[in-house]
């Protein structure tokens, strides 16, 4: 598994699992990577463009931030325009996945009862490690939305409700 971060965060990804980390600011990971089997694009920008030169033929991009695809308009059931809409949006990331030999998606998050379930038996299992950057008290959910606003967290800002 690979990831890119800063060198200040290098040591906390590889405690993570990471195998290979790339300083996103000393190289483009486009150039150093190779050969993967998924990519799951968990930022905005032209990080989805650039993964498919690192993957496999036959891999898969995965984007939790877009562009939404007609799929994701099919599964939820909704009307043909936004099929059409949506298929128009991410119609350059598939044309590029395409070339690559690789498939692009849009993966949607929402509340499922069953998988939190095992969610909350992997983390009461310890195979789920959540990286609890910082905590704040119900009465400074204010300061922790600013402070999580600032986008320096290296891990999991909670709101401690009781």
């Amino acid at each position: 598994m690979a990831t890119t971060t800063s060198s200040g965060n290098a040591k906390l990804v590889r405690s993570l699992g990471a195998d290979e980390v790339v300083d996103y600011k000393e190289q483009a990971f486009e150039q150093v990577l190779r050969g993967y089997d998924v990519v799951l694009g968990t930022t905005r920008g032209d990080t989805i463009k650039k993964a498919g030169g690192i993957l496999k033929p036959g891999g898969k991009i995965v984007s939790l931030v877009g562009p939404l695809d007609k799929a994701f308009a099919q599964a939820r059931g909704m009307n043909v325009f936004f099929a059409f809409l949506f298929g128009l949006m991410s119609r350059s990331i598939i044309r590029r996945a395409r070339k690559n030999d690789v498939t692009y998606s849009f993966l949607f998050v929402r509340p499922d009862g069953a998988q939190l379930g095992k969610i909350a038996e992997l983390l009461e299992s310890g195979q789920i490690k959540p990286v609890i950057y910082r905590v704040f008290a119900f009465e400074q959910a204010r300061e922790g939305l600013e402070y999580l606003g600032r986008g320096r967290a290296k891990g999991k800002v909670v709101v401690k409700i009781k």
